[in-house]
């Protein structure tokens, strides 16, 4: 992950492809405590995490108390784990309605769904103040969410669109982008389960995998130009 040309991009794409974070709420049990749990997410529509949470559990209890949290991402890797990029945001998380993007979210989490239609979890969405960087040593700054927050330029019906060519017909590509852009190899079927205007993202079993665009598109046709010249160079 680039951090020093770019580190707000680099930022971007973090807060996109982590797929995880850990959310630290303020403890109704222990007063004054910070509670800290560790929640899957996508992104929404407007760039905020959308979060499944069940309400047994402890950490909603506490945000429907007091919705101010944390929430930090992470690269992963081995060696220094103070070398590895991260991003802490601070914010509020609420229940809202299910959102568009609940299918999104499924597509994600397959395995999610019967809790959202069965069990009674529900959404919520993190909306961050402000966010603090650290790509590695003597790289921290805060940001804005001006720097880091950005509208998906494609409604739900182009995103489908797209998708749903991909996989129908070019699941072997989709394979490619995964192992030449990334470097991650798998026997699993690979599904495109997002774009926007920074990046693709791919789940393959259980895992999900972002992969990065060589520039910002913003239209359908830049979609597919941009798709087409990372197949040629795979």
């Amino acid at each position: 992950m680039q951090t020093k040309e770019d580190p707000a991009g680099a930022a971007r794409q973090l807060w996109a492809g982590a797929f995880r974070g850990m959310l630290s709420t303020h403890s109704l049990d222990e007063d004054g405590y910070p509670f800290g749990s560790i929640v899957p997410y996508v992104l929404d529509d407007a760039g905020h995490p959308l979060l499944l949470l069940s309400h047994l559990s402890q950490h909603t209890r506490n945000l429907d108390a007091d919705s101010r949290c944390g929430f930090l991402v992470t690269e992963t890797g081995d060696g220094d784990v103070q070398q590895l990029a991260r991003l802490s945001a601070l914010g509020d998380t609420r229940w809202i309605d299910p959102p568009g993007e609940a299918e999104r979210y499924f597509a994600c989490f397959p395995h999610t769904r019967p809790y959202f239609e069965q069990l009674g979890f529900r959404f919520y969405r993190f909306e961050a103040r402000r966010f603090h960087w650290n790509g590695g040593f003597a790289t921290a700054r805060w940001f804005g969410g001006d720097r880091i927050l950005r509208s998906n330029p494609f409604g739900a019906d182009v995103q489908s669109r797209i998708k749903a060519h991909m996989n129908q017909d070019h699941a072997d590509t989709l394979r490619d982008y995964l192992e030449k852009q990334t470097g991650v190899a798998t026997g699993d079927d690979v599904v495109m389960v997002g774009i926007d205007a920074e990046g693709i993202d791919l789940r393959f079993g259980d895992c999900l995998q972002r992969v990065p665009l060589p520039r910002p598109i913003a239209t359908a046709d830049e979609a597919r130009a941009v798709l087409v010249e990372m197949a040629r160079d795979t």
